[in-house]
């Protein structure tokens, strides 16, 4: 097999691993995941405490993570206080993911806080939407916070966010928390260290691990030509 084939081979085999990695990952979730959403969606309005009921009170936090933003710090910190003492207090996981994605946007430095507790929740799906709020709310802690989850969660799903997360963010120390995952023997974490390393720092080695690695320990790896951009986007 040609140099040329076999690169396209392997580019091909990591996509198609990270797909399968990624499908089997959810597979065994699925059926328990879908029962909790019908009891999340059929529940009354308010329960017979006065509770909202989950999905309202999702569509509130919805509307809070548009206006978030905007307000002032004392009412950012305000808010950051409110969702750190909701996180702590709520038993549903798809409620606490809501409001991890919803303190994400604010400013106020507990909101890293609460951040950082997410990220060991015991639920995956609270901890996936933890990595997707550190991309987004970014800060000296998202970094460290991040690297420790790709390296040490027990689920391939959550470090495959991470690293994706990672790739959102800028600097030094985002090249070298990724460095360590090349070295990974799952051709899915390859690929999507590759990716992040490619959206964080704005090079493009192609798919080739090797150069990748070169860059990383401070190379200076030749870059893939546009042409050859192009064939990986669209062959």
């Amino acid at each position: 097999m040609s140099a040329k084939y076999s690169s396209r081979t392997k580019l091909l085999i990591s996509a198609l691993a990270a797909l399968l990695v990624s499908t089997w990952g959810c597979a065994g979730a699925m059926q328990s995941n879908w029962g909790r959403k019908l009891a999340f969606w059929n529940k009354e309005d308010v329960d017979p405490r006065g509770a909202l009921a989950p999905y309202k009170i999702v569509a509130k936090l919805r509307e809070e993570r548009e206006t978030l933003p905007s307000m002032p710090p004392d009412q950012q910190q305000a808010k950051a206080a409110e969702l750190a003492t909701q996180y702590q207090n709520e038993s549903d996981p798809l409620v606490r993911a809501e409001i991890v994605r919803t303190i994400s946007v604010c400013g106020a430095p507990q909101a890293g806080t609460t951040l950082t507790a997410a990220l060991q929740d015991a639920d995956r799906d609270v901890r996936l939407a933890a990595c997707d709020a550190w991309g987004v709310h970014g800060g000296p802690q998202a970094v460290s916070s991040l690297s420790n989850l790709l390296r040490h969660d027990r689920s391939m799903d959550v470090r495959l966010a991470a690293a994706r997360a990672l790739g959102q963010l800028k600097g030094p120390e985002v090249v070298q928390a990724l460095a360590p995952g090349l070295e990974d023997p799952d051709p899915a974490m390859q690929y999507r260290i590759v990716q992040s390393l490619r959206e964080s720092t704005g090079k493009d080695f192609g798919d080739n691990v090797n150069a990748w690695n070169e860059f990383v320990r401070g190379g200076s790896p030749p870059e893939i030509s546009a042409s050859e951009r192009l064939k990986l986007k669209y062959f």
